[in-house]
């Protein structure tokens, strides 16, 4: 005959790890009462999970009624609940729940509804649930997190019932443990390594199975380690929450509630991996062949190389215009080409070829880095879209991707600030440096060149060409502007025209301004 263990034997810190996951638990426990699930396949080790969060809501002073249909439940589970929490079993139909529910949990004000199994009792718990008790059950089922949903939409409960009540599910699944006598720290291959170290750039030593005699060669379940460990998920629903799980419950919308509310599979099963309770090819396994864990591994996939293509965008155009450009109806077409109506500029550092001749390269690159922070930093104050460094020099374009009525003031007011910002880091600095600039609008083609491993935001057209050419004509600390771009900015800025240029390159000469601006 086997010993009855005692609950209090079981603590809450002990049992759910990591630190992230119990934190979520214990939030949720600490919060507004109402349904909250424990999901898992048969035999993972759930009904003691859900002992183990009853017996944290009593240590609260939440006393706790028991209500089962199973009578051997206890006896199966070799466990001895606190002698003052209420145990009743219950005919497996609705009316009978029903009652017990009225009897048990309505009519005793504070008390928590804890059941085994939800099947029968699923309109007597919502009834409870939303009378303001706590109700925790388990659900036999391989869902997770949000997906639990569907599950609970499949035992009738309406979705104002789910988003109104439910407060958080914790779901657990069980790994092969690594086994200690043969379980080493060994060179992993960069694929391995970002499976648990996602932006990981090397590859690095993982925990990985051996195998020896103790554990049969399998690498798992040896030594002190016999058996499996726990992987736990947990979602915390509370009003912040809410809207979301409203939105994919009514159209299937996926958003990943926040960190410090939702705790993966995945992240878990990583922890576990870092800390040497499984091994990485135990990992590599479940994340294959568990359909849960590989829709969370595709899924973050997804979202990383979502942000890497972001954080690179972001180095050209500032958040704000990612952003809107983001949400612009017309974004696969701004991604292919279309005309626009641009400002092009460019500038660049005089005297940089005999510079360069007189510097190493490590104070080349110091030194044009240093300047380049702060001329970025005045392009995206100015809304302006960095196309490309070439050398010394940068190219920006105003209008394009996002539509700028103002494109040509805005070009001018970023020209006259570099000019200005140089001149003040010129104070400074041991070699100064001067600053030409060109700058013209007009129509272009704007879109993104390339292939499909390789692609470039642009434009094109003869009005970048002159742009250029005027860059190449200013002399230092000049900025020089053509027609279109005078016209569009002669009453805002103090211009004057230095006469009718050939410009290299141009068959018909063109009508140049200089922007005349305060140098102190």
């Amino acid at each position: 005959m086997v010993e009855k263990r005692n609950l209090s034997e079981f603590t809450i810190e002990q049992f759910i790890s990591p630190d992230e996951a119990k934190a979520i638990t214990l939030n949720i426990l600490a919060g507004r009462p109402g349904l909250l699930t424990v999901t898992g396949q048969p035999s993972t080790g759930k009904t003691t999970t859900l002992f183990i969060l009853a017996q944290q809501l009593w240590l609260q002073g939440v006393p706790i009624a028991l209500l089962t249909s199973d009578r051997d439940l206890l006896d199966e589970m070799h466990l001895s609940l606190p002698p003052n929490w209420i145990v009743q079993y219950v005919d497996s139909t609705e009316e009978a729940w029903e009652i017990a529910v009225d009897q048990y949990i309505l009519a005793h004000p504070g008390i928590a509804m804890v059941t085994d199994l939800l099947f029968d009792n699923t309109v007597a718990a919502m009834k409870a649930a939303k009378a303001g008790h706590w109700v925790l059950a388990c659900i036999d089922t391989p869902f997770v997190g949000l997906d639990v949903f569907y599950v609970l939409k499949a035992l009738n409960y309406s979705i104002q019932d789910l988003v109104e009540n439910l407060v958080g599910v914790l779901s657990q699944m069980l790994l092969p443990t690594l086994c200690v006598d043969c379980g080493q720290l060994t060179s992993a291959t960069l694929e391995e390594t970002r499976l648990v170290y996602p932006d990981s750039t090397i590859p690095l030593e993982l925990w990985r199975e051996v195998g020896c005699p103790t554990c049969h060669h399998r690498g798992t379940g040896g030594g002190r380690r016999n058996g499996r460990c726990a992987l736990f998920e947990v979602l915390h629903i509370d009003d912040e929450v809410k809207p979301l799980v409203a939105a994919y419950l009514e159209n299937g919308s996926l958003g990943r509630p926040p960190s410090h509310y939702h705790f993966t599979l995945r992240e878990g099963s990583r922890e576990l991996v870092k800390q040497g309770m499984i091994g990485i090819q135990t990992y590599q396994q479940a994340v294959l062949q568990n359909p849960l864990l590989r829709h969370q591994h595709l899924r973050e996939q997804e979202s990383l190389r979502a942000e890497r293509i972001q954080g690179m965008f972001s180095r050209f155009v500032t958040q704000q215009l990612i952003d809107k450009l983001m949400l612009q109806a017309d974004f696969e077409q701004i991604i292919e080409g279309e005309h626009r109506d641009v400002t092009c500029f460019f500038c660049d550092m005089r005297g940089f070829t005999s510079r360069a001749e007189q510097s190493s390269a490590v104070d080349l690159f110091s030194m044009l880095n240093h300047y380049f922070k702060e001329i970025i930093e005045i392009i995206f104050q100015h809304q302006g879209t960095i196309d490309k460094f070439i050398g010394d020099s940068i190219m920006v374009v105003f209008g394009a991707p996002i539509t700028q009525p103002n494109h040509a003031q805005l070009a001018v007011n970023c020209a006259i600030a570099i000019q200005q910002k140089i001149h003040e880091l010129n104070h400074q600095a041991d070699f100064p440096i001067a600053m030409g600039i060109g700058i013209n609008s007009g129509g272009v083609i704007a879109g993104c060149l390339g292939s499909d491993q390789r692609m470039d935001y642009t434009v094109l057209g003869d009005v970048v060409n002159t742009a250029a050419r005027l860059e190449s004509q200013a002399q230092p600390n000049q900025i020089l502007i053509g027609p279109a771009t005078y016209e569009a900015v002669q009453s805002i800025f103090t211009c004057q025209g230095i006469g009718v240029v050939q410009l290299k390159g141009k068959a018909i000469p063109l009508e140049v301004f200089e922007v005349i601006y305060p140098q102190e």
